[in-house]
């Protein structure tokens, strides 16, 4: 699925890990916990997480407050699962039979302001339901930070999913982190080890703080794969911009202040982004008008090519306070596997550089850096995100000026972008998520 070293690479046929709707096939198991393997040899029915509920049979979620008059009930639960906004929290073991189902309270959606639709960051949402009253559930609290969520931590994940067949039992397993960024955890489904698979979407990861468990993450997607055996990312709860700004506010009956700007050429001009590559086998030739943007070496030469973007940051807020931002680029194709490093351009550019003109001292030999340097072991086909949140916050303050970011690869292959002269579903994108003004 993601690789998360820094940066990610998005597979194009990533899927949620929820949104299909299952349907009965066959025999269900009793509420008890005496059927194993559905995501990990060790996975099991569950009877416990009584807070962990399904919406809709489709997506799952997780009983996180109630109202003070207890009528009400908030259910944290995947940005993409309401899409289409749940109409039912159905309530106990089988989703089939539940033991009562609650009406979701009309214009109760709230989808964090934040919510990246190309690569998933911020999957998170909250949905109110009514007539609760006697309802006894004891909500699950969220995590606070730090969260000490850690590779090779270990996580209890629990939700509704296939088995990967179909499923309407509540089930649960142990999972172990085999990556962390401060708004993702991604755990390795590998080996028979315990997961998420499609259905379990929105629901909880759970922890234990102080002795209490408490939700440290919301299932989000899941690698394409019949037997969900590859890997799944879950939103990070503890984080400010999810937490603080988000769910706190929300279930408080406040609205976030949170902002997002989604930056990508909208015309045919650069505008807003300006693209193009260097190659050294060309040294004279510019290649701005090209709709692919090509890094590393191609098969059997010594030739390198390096790309070149910037990103108009004039609309965002200079007082506003950061929190992520993200660059992400379609991968058309590889000539194996390789690894792409981003770099800062330290002077201004456009689209009619060449490799003679643009010389070594252009741009900061050190790859930026978020969690160590940002890499990210590319494959054919998938979506190329990486963080750049450290370098944009640098430039909105003035410690550097904005002259872009150069992409270059030194491990003899070759990858093909999508550049900003393709349609606007394959460009380029910078997408940014900040309070408008400062704390």
């Amino acid at each position: 699925m993601r690789t998360l070293t820094g940066a990610r690479l998005v597979i194009s046929a990533l899927l949620p890990a929820a949104c299909a709707q299952p349907t009965e096939s066959g025999s269900r198991e009793e509420s008890g916990e005496e059927r194993s393997a559905i995501v990990g040899a060790d996975a099991r029915a569950d009877n416990t997480h009584t807070a962990v509920v399904s919406l809709d049979g489709g997506c799952s979620g997780t009983i996180v407050r109630r109202s003070a008059d207890g009528d009400k009930v908030y259910v944290l639960t995947a940005a993409h699962c309401c899409f289409s906004p749940p109409k039912k929290v159905l309530i106990g073991p089988d989703f089939l039979e539940p033991s009562m189902t609650l009406d979701v309270d009309d214009d109760s959606v709230r989808l964090h302001p934040c919510h990246n639709l190309f690569n998933h960051d911020y999957d998170v949402c909250v949905v109110t339901a009514r007539g609760a009253d006697d309802l006894d559930v004891t909500p699950i609290p969220l995590a606070s930070a730090p969260d000490d969520v850690t590779v090779g931590s270990a996580l209890t994940v629990v939700g509704y999913g296939g088995t990967p067949a179909q499923n309407s039992i509540r089930r649960r397993v142990e999972a172990r982190v085999s990556e962390v960024e401060p708004l993702t955890i991604v755990v390795d489904q590998t080996n028979a080890q315990g997961g998420v698979c499609y259905g379990d979407s929105g629901g909880p990861a759970l922890i234990l703080q102080n002795g209490v468990e408490v939700v440290a993450g919301v299932s989000s997607f899941v690698a394409r794969s019949n037997f969900c055996d590859a890997s799944g990312a879950l939103a990070r709860v503890a984080f400010a911009g999810v937490r603080n700004e988000f769910l706190e506010k929300v279930l408080a009956g406040e609205e976030s202040t949170l902002e997002h700007r989604l930056i990508m050429r909208g015309g045919v001009t650069p505008g807003q982004v300006r693209d193009t590559y260097i190659a050294s086998d060309q040294p004279d030739q510019s290649f701005g008008e090209r709709v692919d943007l090509l890094v590393g070496t191609p098969p059997g030469t010594d030739a390198v090519r390096r790309a070149l973007l910037r990103f108009d940051l004039s609309s965002v807020p200079r007082r506003a306070t950061l929190l992520t931002a993200r660059v992400g680029l379609g991968v058309a194709s590889t000539s194996g596997p390789g690894a792409i490093s981003v770099h800062r351009v330290v002077r201004d550019w456009d689209e009619s550089e060449s490799w003679a003109s643009f010389a070594e001292d252009s741009f900061d030999p050190i790859p930026v850096a978020v969690t160590g340097n940002v890499k990210a072991i590319v494959k054919e086909g998938g979506l190329l995100s990486f963080d750049v949140t450290r370098l944009v916050l640098d430039w909105l303050r003035g410690k550097t000026e904005n002259y872009g970011i150069l992409l270059r690869s030194d491990d003899r292959e070759q990858i093909q972008l999508f550049a900003s002269d393709l349609p606007s579903s394959l460009r380029p994108w910078m997408r940014l998520c900040y309070l408008p003004k400062a704390p």
